[in-house]
């Protein structure tokens, strides 16, 4: 079987995007020879990191003039959407060249900005994407003005991309399955795109992390990981931190809420126990997660999918997570989840109660084997097998 495969963002060692744009690749070659169509900053890390042989690569981009309004985040969608077309044509001469089985779009892995996949003319699965989950409004003005403004402004822009792009109501209508990363996105799909939409969240763990040395009887110590944005909800951890006598949080991560958290935790008299050690490899990650963490304090407001999470249950720490979005899912048994429907004085209250039943529950390696690419592929092979005609094995 032959598949082509539209990528935006695919890029080794990397998390978020690229690195699930990556792994995904990797687990369709596990069933069908892939051809990759990303974008041609990738070319240097993909060249390096010698991939699969299955899998080969082309390296498009979209009108110059759109690349000049990219910077960074800012302008991606607009870009991706431009670049999603330049994509569409190397497909079809491609496919002109080598008659696909079928396409596949992986990443941006947004369900409302859509694909240009579908008009490729062969079955075509879009996903796994996210993008239907929506925090919780309580919390969400708990968290301060700027951090509101931002979730209604989130909000609107995907109300509006949802109703007037094209390219969403294209790739739902045209895509014969679609996978979504958790039942909130599952939701809010029109009825139509529903029926034929099935949850699988992109998690996966390339290489097992290190077994754990840490002791049992240690003071017990919290790690979040991830970007310091307010909708993470580092401020929800240092605070359910500072409601505890003996608890002690490692943060890994930098962003623009570090000065505020170490405000808040001077504030509140945690100071010394609050650690901002700023972002760190992921060599280092695995170690601070095998060697020094009891559990995995993550309150995100809106996560789809987090690597963290998955990066955390494989090292064996159980999670405590808002009950929304991907954390919930990647850390199915192994999740402490709290009710966000509140507002953040009680979330808080709940979030500490959460601490105390992962540390009972305790250092578990039942989540190594269950999120390993072999595992993951062997579960992204069952979901596709209707759509692409394949036989059990």
């Amino acid at each position: 079987m032959r598949i082509v495969v539209s990528a935006y963002a695919c890029e080794p060692g990397k998390g978020s995007e690229p690195g699930a744009g990556w792994a995904l690749a990797h687990m369709i070659a596990t069933f069908a020879d892939v051809h990759v169509i990303t974008r041609s900053n990738n070319r240097s890390a993909i060249g390096s990191a010698r991939p699969n042989p299955r899998i080969g690569f082309s390296y498009v981009e979209g009108p110059a003039w759109a690349r000049r309004l990219k910077r960074g985040q800012r302008g991606i969608r607009l870009y991706h959407s431009l670049w999603q077309r330049a994509a569409l044509e190397e497909a079809r001469r491609l496919h002109e060249d080598r008659s696909f089985d079928a396409v596949w779009h992986l990443t941006i892995a947004n369900a409302w900005l859509g694909s240009t996949a579908g008009r490729l003319g062969i079955p075509f699965i879009f996903g796994p994407v996210g993008g239907g989950v929506t925090p919780s409004w309580k919390l969400a003005r708990g968290l301060g003005p700027r951090a509101l403004a931002f979730e209604l402004v989130r909000h609107l822009n995907r109300a509006l991309w949802s109703a007037f792009n094209p390219l969403a109501r294209s790739a739902w209508r045209s895509a014969d399955l679609i996978l979504v990363q958790n039942e909130e996105t599952l939701e809010w799909l029109p009825p139509y795109a529903r029926a034929k939409a099935e949850v699988f969240q992109n998690a996966v763990m390339e290489a097992a992390p290190p077994p754990s040395t840490r002791r049992p009887d240690l003071e017990p110590v919290a790690c979040f990981a991830g970007r310091l944005v307010a909708w993470k909800g580092p401020a929800l951890a240092v605070r359910a931190i500072a409601e505890t006598t003996d608890w002690r949080l490692v943060m890994l991560g930098e962003g623009p809420e570090e000065a505020r958290l170490r405000g808040l935790a001077e504030r509140l008299g945690v100071a010394d126990r609050v650690e901002i050690r700023g972002r760190v490899p992921h060599s280092e990650l695995f170690r601070v997660f095998s060697d020094e963490a009891d559990v995995f304090l993550f309150p995100s407001l809106h996560d789809d999918s987090p690597l963290a999470v998955a990066e955390a249950v494989a090292c064996g720490l159980p999670v405590v997570c808002l009950d929304v979005g991907g954390p919930p899912v990647i850390a199915g048994d192994r999740a402490v989840a709290v009710d966000p429907n509140a507002s953040d004085e009680v979330v808080v209250d709940r979030l500490v109660s959460a601490l105390e039943e992962a540390r009972r529950m305790g250092r578990l390696d039942e989540g190594r084997a269950e999120l390993s690419m072999e595992s993951r592929a062997r579960g992204l092979r069952t979901a596709v097998a209707p759509v692409l005609g394949l036989k059990d094995v």
